[in-house]
C-alpha cells in the first residue's frame, strides 16, 4: 500500500462541493449518488464544506437529500443549526447595511419580488494577501491583494461591488441572472466565463477578458434577463451595444479606462495575458517597463515605498520575474542587474540610487 497521500487545497474542495451541491439540486442519478457518498468518506473537510454550503444556501431538497444519505450526520449538524444560523443572519443584516445600494438599480425594470437580496457578504484580502472564494452559484472570485468586494445576489441578478483592489471571476452560467462587476464609473457584465478587473482609481480600470465575452457599460444601465440573452450574440457594431455605449469585449482582448473613457480594445498575446494575470499565481512579471511603473506594481503588495534619485534612474527600463511581495529579492536584483544600491531609511522606505552616484 502506498503511503504518499493527494493533498488537495481547500479552494479545489470547496469548487468540488458546490458543484455537488448544484447535482443534488437538480437531482442525483443512482451512479452519481454512489461517486457522491465515495468522495464524501474520503474526507471530513469533504464533509465540512458540504454541509457548509448547504446551510449557507439553504435549499431545502439538497439539505432533505444529505439527511437521507447521511443520517447521523445530519442529526449532528442540527444541534448546531441554531448557532449558525443566527451568525449567518447577524453577517446578512451587517452587510445587507453597507451593499443594499448595490440594489438601487433594480427599482427600475425589476420586479420587486426579484428585487429581494438572499444572498450577500463581503469578501477582502491585506496588502500582500491573496485569497479565493466560492460564492453561492459556484462562481470562483480570486482576490488580488488589498481588495475589497462586496456582494449581492437576488433572483433576478449577481451584483458584484469592487470597491478597491483586483479580482478574476470564473463566472458560474446562468442566463437567468446577469453578473455583473461594479468598478468605479463602469460596470462589466459577464456574456462568457472567465475575466479579470483591476481597479486603479475610480476612473481608472483594466479589464482582461480570458475566456467568453464581457460588456462594459455605466452603471446605470440596468441588463435583465431578456438583454443578456440578446448580448451574448453581439459585438461592438450592433445597433443595441451601440445605443448603450457600451463596449463587448472577448477571449484574448484587453480593456483599459482612463479617466472613465475606454480607450481602443487590444488584442493580447498569451506573453501579454501571462505578465497581465501574473498575480494569480503569486508572480510578477515586468519585460520592459521603466523602473518607477514597475516599483508601483511592488509596492501594492508591501508597505514599502521606494524613493528614486533622478529622473533618468525612473525610466530604466527593467525585466524579469519576481514573487510577489519579495522586496529583498527584487533590491538584489536591481544591485545586481544595474549597479542600483538601496538604502533603507525607515521601516517602509527604501532610497534608491546608482551606485557611481554620490
Amino acid at each position: 500500500m502506498s503511503n504518499v497521500h493527494q493533498f488537495t487545497s481547500k479552494d479545489l474542495i470547496l469548487e468540488k462541493a458546490c458543484n455537488w451541491i448544484s447535482a443534488i439540486d437538480r437531482g442525483l442519478s443512482a451512479d452519481e449518488k454512489e461517486q457522491f457518498k465515495l468522495w464524501m468518506m474520503q474526507s471530513t473537510a469533504h464533509q465540512d464544506a458540504v454541509y457548509e454550503l448547504a446551510q449557507l444556501w439553504d435549499e431545502i431538497s439538497v439539505l432533505n437529500e444529505l439527511s437521507h444519505l447521511f443520517p447521523h450526520r445530519s442529526s449532528k449538524q442540527s444541534k448546531n443549526r441554531w448557532m449558525f444560523s443566527y451568525s449567518i443572519a447577524a453577517s446578512l443584516f451587517a452587510a445587507l447595511m453597507v451593499c443594499s445600494y448595490l440594489l438601487i438599480n433594480l427599482e427600475n425594470g425589476y420586479n420587486q419580488e426579484l428585487a429581494k437580496v438572499n444572498y450577500t457578504k463581503i469578501y477582502k484580502t491585506k496588502v500582500g494577501e491573496q485569497a479565493t472564494y466560492v460564492l453561492p452559484d459556484g462562481t470562483i472570485v480570486q482576490l488580488n491583494t488589498n481588495s475589497l468586494l462586496e456582494v449581492a445576489y437576488s433572483k433576478g441578478r449577481r451584483q458584484l461591488l469592487l470597491s478597491r483592489g483586483e479580482g478574476r471571476f470564473n463566472v458560474a452560467k446562468d442566463t437567468t441572472r446577469p453578473f455583473s462587476v461594479m468598478a468605479g464609473d463602469k460596470s462589466f457584465t459577464a456574456l462568457g466565463t472567465v475575466f479579470n478587473v483591476q481597479r486603479n482609481t475610480s476612473s481608472d480600470l483594466e479589464l482582461v477578458v480570458t475566456e467568453g465575452k464581457v460588456m462594459i457599460t455605466d452603471p446605470s444601465v440596468a441588463v435583465d434577463a431578456n438583454d443578456f440573452k440578446a448580448y451574448q450574440l453581439a459585438d461592438n457594431s450592433t445597433q443595441k451595444i451601440r445605443k448603450i455605449n457600451a463596449n463587448i469585449v472577448t477571449s484574448g482582448e484587453k480593456a483599459i479606462i482612463e479617466q472613465s473613457i475606454t480607450k481602443p480594445i487590444t488584442q493580447l498575446s498569451a506573453g501579454d495575458v501571462q505578465r497581465d494575470l501574473a498575480w494569480q499565481n503569486g508572480m510578477l512579471i515586468f519585460n520592459g517597463e521603466q523602473l518607477s511603473d514597475a516599483l508601483n506594481e511592488v509596492s501594492r503588495y508591501t508597505a514599502t515605498r521606494f524613493e528614486l534619485s533622478s529622473a533618468e534612474l525612473a525610466s530604466i527600463k527593467v525585466a524579469g520575474v519576481f514573487k510577489a511581495g519579495d522586496v529583498a529579492g527584487l533590491l538584489e536584483s536591481l544591485q545586481t542587474n544595474f549597479s542600483i544600491d538601496h538604502e533603507r531609511l525607515g521601516e517602509h522606505v527604501v532610497s534608491l540610487k546608482r551606485h557611481t552616484e554620490s
